[in-house]
């Protein structure tokens, strides 16, 4: 069979079912979309894991201007500059501490303003960010706790916090959208695979008389089924680039729009093109595959041409 009659073939097919075309178009790009955004999320969490594997510190906030009237808090008046440096040296003589920093007050506000925004910070209100003493453990997994409990209730000490909590929230979060998406892009997958099924077997019995006469001449069932399932490979990547466009999209509207401050504040990591190109050509072979494959089951079990 001559290539071009055989995508003769395919187009006059795509030309005479193109509202279920464009539905399976559209219904393969939203599914390969999410699953391109399952893996875009995957390579935000190794770049957030990668970048703060040595930068998780501990730190110690101290009493600020505002008293805390919890029964069992030890800030009922701000630390005084004597108390600080008696905290201080107690920290820097501490065995399991391997550095330690202090941030003021005004340069907590600072870091504040740069990461969360100013308006967040001022609406805060005078104090609301305290000083603090950043610690960077010898060894995190096992000094934790003995450092927290020694330096809890020092005079001073408002709080000692482990930034690694913070750190599994956030890739707790993370780790929830990506299996949202993971999990969105299967159902909408399944709903694509029916819609291509059906498709299929619309578009052949449309054509039976062609595909009869051209088994009549000799042609072989793999040459009339070939037809169908270059039609929906096309619909496939035609899909699969729409979900790149759209994976594009959304990365440029919630990684670097909504959450625009925290990626140039270092908290969140940035993706590249070149992570979107990645995630949307696993995205468009696994359409690919599956549309043929689809095509090729549906043609051997419900057409018989």
């Amino acid at each position: 069979m001559r290539a071009s009659f055989l995508m003769s073939g395919v187009a006059t097919g795509l030309r005479r079912n193109v509202s279920m075309t464009i539905a399976l178009v559209l219904s393969t790009a939203i599914s390969l979309a999410f699953l391109g955004g399952a893996f875009l999320i995957n390579k935000e969490i190794s770049k957030f894991q990668t970048y703060y594997k040595d930068k998780i510190n501990v730190s110690i906030y101290l009493c600020n201007a505002t008293a805390n009237t919890d029964p069992g808090s030890n800030c009922k008046h701000k630390v005084s500059d004597a108390e600080r440096r008696a905290l201080q040296t107690r920290l820097e003589s501490d065995s399991q501490i391997s550095s330690v920093t202090f941030v003021s007050e005004q340069e907590a506000t600072a870091i504040a303003k740069q990461r969360l925004g100013a308006k967040a910070v001022d609406e805060a209100g005078p104090g609301a960010i305290p000083a603090s003493f950043t610690l960077k453990l010898k060894d995190l997994k096992t000094d934790y706790d003995a450092v927290a409990s020694r330096y809890a209730k020092a005079t001073g000490v408002d709080v000692v916090q482990n930034q690694d909590v913070s750190l599994k929230t956030m890739l707790r979060l993370f780790d929830s959208a990506r299996v949202g998406s993971f999990v969105v892009s299967i159902i909408i997958m399944v709903c694509a695979v029916i819609q291509m099924a059906n498709t299929i077997q619309v578009a052949a019995q449309q054509r039976r008389n062609e595909t009869g006469i051209m088994r009549l001449v000799g042609a072989s069932r793999l040459m009339t089924q070939l037809p169908f399932m270059i039609e929906a490979v096309v619909a496939a990547v035609v899909g699969g680039l729409l979900a790149i466009v759209m994976d594009w999209v959304g990365k440029a509207a919630i990684l670097d729009g909504i959450l625009g401050e925290q990626v140039r504040a270092r908290i969140l990591q940035p993706l590249d093109g070149n992570d979107i190109i990645v995630a949307g050509g696993v995205g468009l072979v696994a359409g690919l595959v599956l549309a043929a494959v689809t095509a090729w089951i549906t043609l051997r079990l419900y057409v018989r041409l």
